[in-house]
């Protein structure tokens, strides 16, 4: 088992994903360093001793080299802001952040002291798939793979927990709108995550399970979006109509918003919520030994919070 005193850097440690991975390190007993474009910002997140925060940004290889100097594993877990949405202007893309940034974390790691590299990708990663995330986070998980160190490769379906963005926003527009839009027919497959089970994993990783692996992660229960969004109703307390918007609508909305200086939608963004999120679990339970949360037990918390 790798020693607890080994550095674990943390790229994207302050998002959603990235901060319950960290917090979970902390309680297993590692020492965290933390990858952030604002280190003064990233410690109103945290009140730990054991914790590191250095300036780096994936879109410069550059900023890496001192961050990454002594690390014993690296978890690569960053997101863009707005994602899942690009934004090429800023230079917010899949194909920068996911893809470019993880070949920049692997090459500019010291091989010398670098033990293993967990890549938080996605369901549905491909490289040669036509969408840009889904082929960004394919490209990735070949450069981890190729890097020529131990490696675990996570494919999280949709994840949500306390802090994140997506169910949170659904629980929203349940308490302010009298009805619920839903992304295309309702009918995509979805398997709702709770984040800590992936951090729980991402620690597992670390301290040797699933070596060399990719792993597909979902939760226990496959849903449609309307069954999804039906179990937020209950869980709230908030009946609401569903009415669906077609994926010819949402796709000429993304097509606008394109050209509009605030990008907040997009046509690939209109793809990426009508898609199936399916994953097979069965090779992470086997290799884990993991027991994952059912998405009514893990969304207790939208009722305290409603």
């Amino acid at each position: 088992m790798p020693s607890r005193d080994m550095i674990v850097a943390v790229a994207g440690g302050t998002g959603f994903i990235g901060s319950a991975i960290v917090r979970r390190l902390l309680g297993a007993g590692y020492r965290v360093r933390i990858l952030t474009r604002d280190p003064s910002r990233a410690r109103q997140h945290f009140a730990s001793s054991q914790i590191d925060f250095f300036r780096a940004d994936l879109t410069d290889p550059r900023s890496l080299g001192v961050p990454l100097a002594g690390v014993g594993a690296i978890v690569a877990a960053a997101q863009f802001d707005g994602y899942p949405v690009e934004n090429p202007r800023r230079g917010l893309t899949f194909e920068r952040v996911d893809y470019a940034g993880t070949r920049a974390l692997i090459e500019m790691a010291d091989q010398r002291t670098i033990s293993h590299f967990v890549y938080i990708s996605g369901a549905g990663a491909d490289a040669s798939s036509g969408h840009p995330a889904f082929r960004a986070k394919g490209r990735a998980e070949n450069a981890v793979r190729n890097a020529g160190i131990q490696f675990t490769v996570f494919r999280p379906g949709l994840t949500y927990g306390p802090g994140d963005r997506v169910i949170a926003m659904f629980a929203r527009m349940l308490r302010f709108s009298p009805l619920f839009v839903v992304p295309g027919d309702g009918r995509q497959r979805l398997q709702p995550l709770l984040v800590d089970d992936l951090a729980e994993c991402v620690t597992m990783a670390l301290d040797g399970h699933g070596r060399n692996g990719v792993f597909e992660i979902g939760g226990p229960e496959t849903m449609t979006f309307d069954e999804l969004i039906e179990l937020l109703m209950e869980v709230t307390g908030r009946q609401r109509l569903i009415v669906h918007a077609p994926s010819g609508m949402l796709k000429a909305v993304g097509a606008v918003a394109e050209i509009m200086p605030a990008r907040f939608f997009s046509r690939d963004a209109a793809d990426f919520l009508i898609a199936d999120r399916l994953c097979d679990n069965r090779p992470l339970l086997d290799a884990f030994k993991i027991s994952l949360t059912p998405a009514r037990t893990g969304m207790k918390y939208l009722a305290a919070s409603s």
